[in-house]
């Protein structure tokens, strides 16, 4: 949380009121809502948005974060009942209003637009041109990273790893008939084919527990700045949110496009610190799955349904989009942290 002697700022005292006063009504079990809760919000929502602070942009994220945690929640928590709050929906709502239109506020759509355009080649060549494609994050685990180092990447990677499964099942909700096949598919490698050592939690938990590296019941969230935070709310605003369905799928294509070529160099790095193939069986397992799974979420289902509804097109192009910003962000300041170890 904060350390006490900073909380004589005006915002930090708001900021600490609000998280605290939304863990509170999570997991709580009575309708009393905090009169300052939504009041705390609005002017930390400004904060964020119209002043640009980033401090204030991190408690949003982590807002966000927790109110998506209850679509995650065991079933008979006190979180598991608030999971459609009026209340947290307020939250949600103008939170994520906010977060989408800074972050797109500069894009436009005139080529996406153009329906003789190759969608998924267009897709592929917005990956290509990006950033977050070849970012310096990844040779420097390959070329000069130690172990410490690597494992705070390990660290850094969890709370997203440890619940791609879920992301891959909401992507089957509504999907078009057509497309189901190729998602099942995706699952069930997910899974391990049905083998429980070999799902990808599993393989993600081994590779921990072989550099003696404790899993916390948070999954690490707690090392998690603004940009991670919003990495991982990324996936999740197209998993709770139906109308942003469509984002979510463009952040996956991303994601399996982005993944090999840079998994392939974090591998090459822990082969160099002395790490064998069984301890990173979970990354060269993607290496080789998703450059299928990439090719598959963009020709066998995100052009499939782009050719049978065209309005779809900006959707999947700002999905794409957001994954690969955040992701940009994320990479940027968890190279900075690395370095600093």
């Amino acid at each position: 949380m904060f350390n006490n002697q900073y909380v004589q700022s005006p915002f930090v005292q708001d900021s600490y009121r609000f998280t605290e006063n939304l863990l509170s009504y999570i997991n709580s079990g009575t309708d009393q809502v905090e009169p300052s809760l939504l009041e705390n919000f609005n002017k930390i929502l400004s904060d964020a948005y119209q002043n640009g602070m980033p401090e204030a942009r991190k408690i949003i994220h982590n807002a966000l974060f927790l109110i998506y945690q209850t679509h995650l929640s065991y079933p008979l928590s006190a979180a598991a009942r608030r999971q459609h709050d009026e209340v947290l929906l307020i939250i949600k709502q103008r939170a994520e209003r906010a977060w989408l239109s800074e972050e797109f506020r500069d894009v436009r759509f005139t080529d996406v637009e153009d329906l003789n355009v190759n969608f998924p080649n267009y897709l592929i060549g917005l990956w290509k041109g990006h950033r977050a494609a070849r970012h310096d994050l990844f040779d420097f685990l390959e070329r000069d990273a130690t172990r410490e180092q690597l494992f705070l990447f390990f660290k850094s990677d969890s709370a997203l790893n440890l619940i791609f499964f879920d992301l891959v099942a909401y992507t089957l909700i509504g999907a078009e008939q057509e497309t189901r096949g190729t998602v099942s598919e995706n699952l069930w490698d997910e899974i391990g084919h049905g083998d429980n050592y070999f799902t990808h939690v599993n393989l993600y938990k081994n590779l921990l527990e072989r550099q003696d590296i404790s899993l916390p019941e948070n999954h690490y969230i707690d090392l998690y700045g603004v940009d991670a935070l919003a990495g991982h709310n990324a996936f999740m605003i197209g998993a709770v949110n139906r109308c942003h369905y469509y984002k979510l799928l463009g952040v996956m294509a991303m994601t399996e496009v982005l993944d090999p070529p840079q998994y392939t160099k974090l591998v090459n790095g822990c082969i160099r610190l002395g790490l064998i193939d069984k301890d990173v069986h979970y990354y060269n397992e993607h290496i080789t799955i998703d450059i299928k799974h990439g090719d598959d979420w963009l020709y066998n289902v995100i052009d499939v349904i782009a050719s049978k509804y065209p309005d779809s097109r900006q959707e999947f192009y700002l999905g794409c989009l957001l994954r690969l910003q955040t992701a940009e962000r994320y990479y940027d300041n968890l190279l900075k942290e690395i370095k600093n170890i």
